[in-house]
């Protein structure tokens, strides 16, 4: 099977170990038992029908081991659900600790445990800062695990989806560790791996400036877990996420550094393409089984094993075999985006640039620059619409630069950690140059990123993905090979014009969906409150009509930004690029931490802020008696004009929105004494519960004239302040509140109006659809008091 029928196998595969969890086991395996039959029927088979049978076939088999992968986790996962949160563990390291983030993050396979779980059960567990465990080694440990649940805000990352391509049945954090090395000489290839990553580190972490290293490090071994969260925004917004995610460009790049020393030293083909091979594997034991380095090492060995053979390897077929091997050996990988994004920039390198580039004629010299990364991107926008919500324009111009770049810094870095391992001291020049290399690449993520729209956002809609993915998957069946490879294939398959011409239409709709894109909208006189799970801090969302407002935008730590990882992934899934308000009740950090994330990735047109004093540029003070839109009316309760309260918190501003039927109340972070001095209306339809349910809040007074419907708790799960307090979830339920609360449903979307409130299941996108006109809510242009 070669060339773009290699690519239908691999599909057919893909597709097979994505349906497959959701087959019962006896439909399981009645698809193997047929998978068999097909196989025996494509043997005697006509070339054409047989084919179709093989691939009917590959997709049943596919299926079949994709229901296994699932039902083993879920066995796991009971058994992890029966024997609760704590646990005392014996296990085995099965990837390499990331240690530049201080608490690494690593997968362990369980041997024993205490309550006992299934022996092979996999964990992602954090570990004590300055943990010294290393791949394979056997750690004893004292920890709390707890099963990953999924999406916790609408367009957010699903954590149950990424446990599930891991093979992770369970993550926690370890409260005691203790790791003992593996005997030798059976753990000797991953202690050794282990050796040299740590001694690379060493050499980065002597020789590089801690801004270097943020790029360097992620750029030759992997490990982003110190990469800041400003950066990786950069970086993404720019088109150059994929410079740092250990793939192809780190593997050729090493892989060709080989192949020019053996040519050096009078290596023929076979040396070469065999020192390729070794050299791509080094790197994996290096950087660890990443699912996309991974992907690339085994299609350059498959590359060097048809070289050693003596034949010719289409590259589309290289890449199919390698994704047919790996999906075999780990079926969850299907769902991983690493791995999705590797093959699909792949596939997009070897069919679609080189048809642009025959295309392109006399224009070929000034095309070439800029068609890998389109071809790339055109090949990945279905993945990058479905998980991101967004696509990098400004990426077909920063790529030009920063590919050569990022290479000359990943050369720069590995021979002066390489020289400074033979020689201390030699690899100073070495260094100093990635210094600047650096710099420089760090320059081109953020001017890139500061373009206007270098992120663009795209929207949620389902529809618009499955039709950038089947245009995709027709041209990249369909196109034509290169002209080196085309007299080794099969003639032209009847329909080939008409396949291309609707893959063409059909992804030309989904880029003309993604530019016309407008903002989720409620229903002509309702409006939308959606409370965001940014952990222990606020975050609330308000459509009112087609304006969206933001009240408060999570908190920011070291290695967490609630507005990069939270609030401007909703957004993107609204389809919406413009925020008519964005109010910070008070500048303590779990309510304001994510302001400058929000403000870098939206236009922000009115921010508000009770404090004269704000940091924040453009602001306007608001004070108790200000109104900020007419209809629905919002207006604000507390503080007073000019007055100094004693803390942030008794200053934090009070808002009331909705009609005299249908008001929302949001407390911040005021407590009872201040409660009691707020002119509340007689009918709430939904209080935001004070400072995320603390004891000294949402008095039984404040109960007593608000009647609140619902009651609505921003918290963090398992947080250290011991939020929600009892006392106060007793006098709500007291009040006949019902209580709503992040830490156990995640994001909460409320649909209120005249008649009342509603909950909205937004995992299952009911009632929310763009509008076609919808009228804005009034605004004031000025705050003014009644």
């Amino acid at each position: 099977m070669g060339g773009r029928g290699a690519v239908g196998a691999a599909l057919a595969v893909w597709l097979g170990v994505l349906l497959g969890p959701r087959l019962p086991a006896h439909v399981a395996v009645g698809a193997l038992a047929l998978a068999g039959l097909l196989v025996l029927f494509a043997w005697r088979a006509p070339p054409r029908l047989g084919a179709l049978a093989a691939t009917a076939a590959l997709l049943l088999a596919a299926g079949t081991r994709g229901a296994g992968h699932r039902a083993v986790l879920d066995a796991e996962r009971r058994q992890l659900e029966r024997a609760g949160a704590l646990l005392r563990l014996e296990a085995r390291v099965a990837e390499p600790p990331p240690r530049e983030a201080g608490e690494p993050v690593t997968v362990v396979t369980v041997a024993r445990s205490r309550p006992p779980l299934l022996t092979g059960t996999r964990l992602r567990l954090r570990l004590p800062a300055g943990s010294d465990a290393e791949w394979s080694d056997r750690l004893t440990a004292i920890a709390r695990v707890e099963i990953p649940r999924g999406a916790r805000n609408p367009g957010g990352i699903d954590g149950g989806a990424v446990a599930d391509a891991a093979a992770v049945a369970g993550s926690g954090r370890v409260f005691f560790a203790q790791a003992r090395a593996v005997d030798l000489p059976a753990g000797w290839p991953r202690v050794t791996a282990a050796r040299w990553r740590r001694a690379i580190e060493r050499r980065l972490d002597a020789g590089l400036s801690p801004a270097a290293r943020e790029l360097v490090v992620p750029l030759v071994i992997g490990d982003r877990s110190g990469l800041p969260t400003d950066l990786y925004a950069d970086l993404r917004a720019s088109g150059l996420v994929h410079l740092i995610a250990l793939s192809g460009l780190h593997v050729v790049w090493l892989a060709s550094l080989a192949r020019a020393l053996v040519a050096s030293l009078g290596g023929g083909v076979a040396p070469r393409a065999l020192a390729a091979a070794l050299c791509a594997v080094f790197y994996t034991g290096i950087a660890g089984p990443i699912p996309s380095l991974l992907r690339a090492a085994v299609h350059e060995c498959l590359m060097a094993a048809a070289t050693l053979r003596g034949r010719a390897l289409d590259p589309v077929q290289a890449l199919a075999l390698s994704a047919l091997a790996l999906l075999a050996w780990a079926p969850g990988w299907a769902g991983d985006l690493g791995f999705q994004l590797s093959f699909a920039a792949t596939l997009g390198l070897v069919t679609f640039a080189p048809w642009l580039l025959e295309r392109a004629r006399r224009w070929r010299a000034w095309c070439a620059p800029f068609v890998p990364t389109l071809g790339a991107q055109a090949a990945a926008l279905p993945i990058l619409l479905a998980r991101f919500h967004a696509v990098s324009w400004a990426g077909a111009f920063s790529n030009l630069v920063a590919v050569p770049v990022s290479g000359f810094l990943l050369a720069a870095a590995w021979l002066g950690a390489l020289a400074e391992m033979l020689l201390p001291g030699s690899g100073h020049p070495w260094f100093s140059a990635a210094e600047a290399l650096a710099g420089a690449l760090r320059w081109i993520a953020v001017r890139s990123a500061a373009a206007p729209g270098a992120l663009w956002t795209a929207g949620g809609e389902p529809g618009v993905v499955a039709c950038a993915a089947a245009g995709a998957a027709l041209l990249a069946l369909f196109l034509p090979a290169p002209r080196s490879l085309r007299a080794r294939r099969r003639p032209e398959a009847p329909g080939r014009e008409v396949a291309l011409v609707l893959g063409a239409v059909l992804w030309g709709v989904a880029i003309l969906c993604v530019l016309s894109v407008r903002p989720l909208a409620p229903p002509a006189g309702r409006a939308w409150l959606v409370a965001l799970d940014v952990g222990q801090g606020d975050a609330l969302a308000l459509a009112l009509g087609r304006s969206w407002w933001l009240v408060d935008a999570g908190p920011r730590a070291p290695g967490y930004d609630a507005g990069e990882t939270m609030i401007l992934p909703f957004f993107r899934w609204v389809g919406l690029r413009r925020l008519d308000w964005l109010l910070i009740t008070h500048e303590d950090s779990d309510h304001s931490g994510g302001v400058a994330a929000v403000v870098r990735g939206l236009r922000v047109a009115r921010v508000g802020t009770p404090s004269p004093a704000s940091r924040l540029p453009t602001v306007r003070h608001l004070a108790r008696g200000d109104t900020l839109c007419l209809e629905p009316s919002v207006h604000v309760l507390w503080p007073p004009r000019g007055a100094t309260l004693r803390s942030e918190n008794a200053s934090s501003l009070v808002i009331e929105a909705g009609s005299d039927s249908a008001r929302l109340l949001f407390m911040a972070d005021v407590d009872s004494t201040i409660e009691d001095s707020l002119e509340v209306s007689p009918r709430v339809l939904v209080l935001k519960v004070a400072h995320h349910g603390a004891p000294a809040s949402t008095g039984v007074r404040l109960l007593r004239r608000a009647r609140p419907e619902i009651a609505l708790l921003s918290v963090g799960e398992h947080n250290r302040f011991g939020h929600p307090a009892p006392a106060l979830l007793a006098r709500l339920s007291a009040a006949g509140a019902v209580v709503r609360r992040t830490d156990r449903e995640g994001a909460l979307w409320l649909e209120w109006g005249e008649g009342g409130v509603r909950p909205l299941d937004w995992r299952r996108d009911r009632g929310l659809s763009a509008p076609r006109e919808r009228p804005p809510c009034t605004p004031v242009h000025a705050p003014r008091r009644p």
